[in-house]
């Protein structure tokens, strides 16, 4: 390495032991209090503006799912009592078993909207399926980040025809 890059060695000054502390008071009539400047500079920082989430969003999944008054027991009670079995025998539905599946809204105020059946099977279940979860009372709202929100609910129900 040449000579001229490199740099000559900083000289310690060297503390000598019968060095004295002074103890002395120094009195003043300074009243200024000084403040400390903000270590921080907030000013610069990124500041990301507040999510505004739309309040008509329709939530798949959720932290507290939605739920009948009386819950899932009542629920299916109440499906059970209001669905007739027969609409797919009155059709002339073959012998099996059909499921049905209904996607509906339970929307924050707990009423039920947008009733529709994703399977197709005929004979008239599906429509059956449907009237049954219409005529449901309002439900308990789904809750998302501590606030009710409009939220999905899938529903199967199954229908059995048996021969004579």
């Amino acid at each position: 390495m040449p000579d001229e890059e490199v740099k000559p060695e900083e000289k310690i000054e060297e503390i000598k032991d019968d060095a004295a502390i002074s103890t002395k008071t120094v009195e003043t009539d300074n009243k200024v209090q000084i403040v400390q400047a903000p270590v921080e500079d907030k000013g610069t920082q990124v500041v990301e503006a507040p999510v505004v989430e739309d309040e008509s969003k329709i939530f798949t999944k959720v932290e507290i799912e939605a739920e009948f008054p009386g819950g899932a027991s009542a629920w299916t009670k109440f499906v059970r009592n209001n669905i007739n079995a027969d609409v797919p025998v009155d059709n002339e539905a073959p012998e099996g078993t059909y499921s049905v599946i209904v996607r509906f809204i339970v929307s924050k105020d707990g009423s039920i909207s947008d009733v529709v059946a994703e399977t197709k099977h005929g004979y008239g279940m599906e429509a059956e399926a449907i009237r049954a979860i219409k005529k449901g009372p309002k439900w308990t709202p789904a809750q998302q980040n501590g606030r009710y929100v409009n939220a999905y609910r899938r529903q199967p129900i199954t229908f059995v025809v048996q021969a004579n």
